[in-house]
């Protein structure tokens, strides 16, 4: 029986039992060219943004929360793990789902960062990133993070499976952000 680890809001968002669109890629693809985080965010927000008024504002929410999400899950999804990536909609929510196996470290430092997401003050957790010499990929993961909830006033949690390294982060967006 494996023991899953739920930090934030994970549950109750219900917007719609099939996803938008999803998206299933290997993640070692992302480590041969770091210009794919930007093609499959922007791919997904071009082919989803007709749904949304105004179109443009949707087009770069949706392309500007993947594009973080990838990045970090991307970074610390096991070479052979496959990323799965999920697009939810309902008339007030927006899901965004990312599904991948992380080394147990990477889980950790998941876990930790999120707990002191949800400990602090939002913004001044950002305004510190933002000041930060962000030396690691790991500091400037965690910032992109902390600029979606903060920007975008995000819902980020997260569900991890102890046991086999299973991983979804998700966020979730009112979809009033679109008109922001």
């Amino acid at each position: 029986m494996s023991a899953v680890k739920v930090i934030g809001e994970f549950e109750g968002a219900a917007v719609g039992a099939a996803p938008y669109v999803r998206l299933v890629v290997p993640a070692s693809d992302f480590a041969l060219d770091w210009r794919r985080y930007n093609l499959v965010a922007n791919y997904i927000a071009e082919y989803s943004a007709y749904r949304f008024e105004p179109k443009d504002a949707a087009e770069n929410l949706i392309s500007s929360v993947f594009y973080e999400l990838i990045e970090y899950m991307a970074g610390c999804s096991r070479r052979e793990a496959k990323l799965d990536v999920r697009l939810y909609a309902s008339d007030r929510l927006l899901r965004f789902d990312l599904a991948s196996s992380f080394a147990r470290e990477e889980a950790a430092q998941l876990e930790a960062f999120l707990r002191e997401m949800l400990r602090q003050d939002l913004d001044e957790l950002y305004r510190g990133l933002l000041t930060a010499e962000l030396d690691s990929a790991a500091g400037r993961r965690e910032l992109g993070l902390t600029m979606v909830a903060h920007d975008y006033h995000a819902g980020i949690s997260a569900a991890i499976d102890e046991d086999s390294g299973g991983v979804t982060l998700r966020a979730l967006v009112r979809r009033e952000e679109i008109n922001a």
